[in-house]
């Protein structure tokens, strides 16, 4: 079996589950602020934000702490100093970590590529990705993680899958990437000449398990 690249966040991990579980919280902790609005409302608006200031983590303007603390004063709608920002994500901040789970089928896949040299690659804050391997048991099973702080560059960009490769000290076109985003995941592993497998959940066909058939 081939070397893998796989991504964390919905692809290991159901990151989006714990985010709507974190954002109740979050909304829960803050009614009294947020004007009475619906709830699909609120979410929407807090998605339009967090992807906003994320491009912006992703160019380099802003640190990870940076763009959580803007994404909660802009959310707010409010003036808050950078503690009190983190003290208002704070039930936020509580609820996703203790959320964190693995997809159900995440287990027979660690089974079946026990043997087989693993290394994740991941958009995510490094401290934050390294969390979340360590406390859903991941750690174990991977070689290592590689995040932009790591080499300089961002999923699409080739050069991440290159230097995890070289971790792995194999070639590109030995390795299996595994992700859920076409456009980061899929798009560079093509260029780079690499066999793909791109995971949607919505499609019994293209769950993480068929990607080693």
């Amino acid at each position: 079996m081939r070397p893998i690249l796989i991504d964390l966040d919905d692809t290991l991990l159901d990151d989006r589950a714990a985010c709507r579980i974190a954002f109740a919280s979050f909304m829960q902790a803050h009614a009294p602020s947020l004007n009475n609005l619906s709830d699909t409302d609120l979410l929407s608006r807090w998605k339009i934000i967090t992807a906003r200031h994320w491009q912006r983590f992703e160019k380099g303007e802003l640190s990870f702490l940076e763009q959580r603390r803007l994404r909660v004063r802009d959310f707010l709608g409010t003036v808050l100093t950078d503690d009190q920002a983190d003290e208002a994500f704070l039930p936020y901040l509580m609820a996703y970590e203790s959320s964190w789970q693995l997809f159900p089928e995440v287990g027979e896949f660690l089974k079946l590529t026990a043997d087989v040299p693993k290394i994740i690659v991941s958009n995510g804050d490094r401290e934050q990705q390294l969390q979340k391997i360590c406390a859903t048991g991941l750690a174990a099973h991977f070689i290592d993680i590689i995040t932009p702080e790591d080499c300089g560059y961002w999923k699409p960009n080739p050069e991440i899958f290159i230097a995890a490769a070289r971790i792995l000290n194999v070639k590109l076109s030995d390795c299996l990437v595994i992700g859920d985003d076409f456009f980061r995941d899929i798009v560079p592993a093509k260029r780079l000449g690499m066999k793909w497998f791109h995971v949607e959940r919505s499609i019994p066909q293209k769950g993480l398990l068929q990607a080693l058939v």
